[in-house]
């Protein structure tokens, strides 16, 4: 881990790239996941295993515990924290190169005034 960050240069090129690539990946995350999320439930809530004995069983063994259903929750869960997570660090990024020019802006006033 990083302790000493002095010195440490923000290059806008390398984060807007990586940016670009988040919000590409979220975009088809946040467009398909739904999708593909909805049609697992759908089958699922047809009860494909049935209703005998054996059916029971299969559905006790793989669907006990919310099963294939908690994890098409949680992937839609994930996909939304996905989204979020990439508007939030656009944010942070954008506030600290704002914050940065800031800080160079006054620096160099500052330097001036002396």
């Amino acid at each position: 881990m990083i302790e000493d960050w002095s010195g440490a240069y923000v290059s806008k090129t390398v984060v807007n790239r990586g940016m670009s690539a988040w919000s590409t990946t979220a975009e088809e995350v946040g467009r398909t996941l739904p999708k593909l999320a909805d049609d697992v439930e759908s089958y699922l809530s047809t009860a494909p295993w049935g209703g005998g004995a054996e059916g029971q069983a299969f559905y006790k063994a793989h669907c006990g515990d919310g099963g294939p259903i908690e994890m098409v929750r949680q992937a839609k869960r994930l996909a939304e924290q996905i989204v979020d997570a990439g508007d939030r660090l656009r944010a942070a990024i954008d506030n600290t190169l704002q914050t940065d020019a800031d800080i160079r802006h006054d620096l160099t006033r500052m330097a001036r005034e002396v």
